[in-house]
């Protein structure tokens, strides 16, 4: 299982109505569909997480604030998440 899923399993958790989606590419293989997003349904806000094989590190940003932070462990993760999500 890659990091992303258990990432994914671990918010779902937290929250069953976050809603994740991955980015869908115009060419699979050369495009990057190393892009995971994350909203709450009631939010405008979307916190996107970015990793070329979907393993640590991930990087972490949002458009609520345009921070940017890199993760280096599943846990690491899912805290930023957490806190960016509002959860």
């Amino acid at each position: 299982m890659r990091d992303v899923d258990q990432i994914i399993q671990s918010i779902i958790k937290v929250c069953p109505r976050v809603n994740v989606r991955q980015l869908r590419v115009s060419h699979p293989g050369a495009d990057d569909n190393g892009l995971w997003f994350f909203r709450q349904p009631d939010s405008e806000f979307e916190v996107q997480i970015e990793s070329p094989r979907g393993m640590c590190p991930f990087l972490i940003e949002t458009n609520e604030s345009g921070a940017r932070s890199t993760s280096n462990s599943i846990e690491e993760t899912v805290e930023t998440l957490t806190k960016l999500l509002h959860l």
